[in-house]
């Protein structure tokens, strides 16, 4: 239907949600055929959003597990790509954080995982294995995540502006000079998002269960 139904798409924000199957994203090239087959026949710029579901940062096994996939899924794919902790508002119903939560945004020292990963007797036993895993995410050093609360219309309005910035729709239409482009890209998040039409990508990645 996009490639043959004649449809102009100039102006349309498209969302494409893909199923939680995770393993049409790290391991199948199935989707990533079709994603590229669609940016090169419609000249599609896309961003890949990666939503996690915030809860399982109160489980520090499951968010290496979280962690370890989501960099997979990045390089596989090889889009722009913005990782969120989506249901944000619902993140201390299944129990109190071990830190702040720019600690599991920023991801910028997983050591600190360690002792608590060594309170549970079936993760202790992986302690280097796990150790080693965590490595590999600090050393590739792209992991991050924003963070998304659906009931929140500034926090969705966030989220749009930085999709905006990370596709380059926030330069369509502007004429400037490479100076001022840059301090667009480093400015803060504070263009009327919606002058820009973009087209987006959504990876609607559920977990289910590690």
């Amino acid at each position: 239907m996009l490639l043959n139904g004649g449809i102009n798409f100039a102006d349309h924000y498209l969302l494409f949600d893909f199923p939680g199957q995770v393993e049409l994203f790290f391991i199948h090239s199935n989707a990533k055929t079709v994603i590229m087959k669609l940016i090169k026949k419609l000249n599609l710029r896309l961003t890949a959003v990666h939503l996690v579901d915030a809860h399982l940062c109160s489980d520090p096994g499951k968010y290496v597990s979280a962690l370890l996939l989501t960099l997979s899924t990045m390089l596989h794919l090889e889009l722009p790509h913005i990782n969120v902790l989506s249901k944000i508002d619902l993140i201390e119903n299944y129990g109190k954080l071990a830190f702040n939560l720019d600690f599991y945004t920023d991801v910028e020292d997983l050591s600190y995982l360690q002792h608590h990963l060594d309170q549970d007797p079936r993760s202790a036993k992986y302690r280097k294995l796990t150790k080693e895993l965590c490595d590999v995410i600090e050393d590739f050093s792209l992991v991050n995540f924003s963070t998304l609360d659906i009931q929140d219309k500034e926090s969705v309005g966030n989220l749009v502006k930085l999709i905006d910035k990370t596709n380059g729709y926030i330069f369509s239409g502007i004429e400037a000079s490479v100076v001022e482009f840059s301090k667009i890209v480093v400015g803060p998040l504070d263009w009327d998002y919606y002058r820009y039409p973009c087209l987006l990508l959504i990876l609607n990645i559920i977990f289910a269960q590690f």
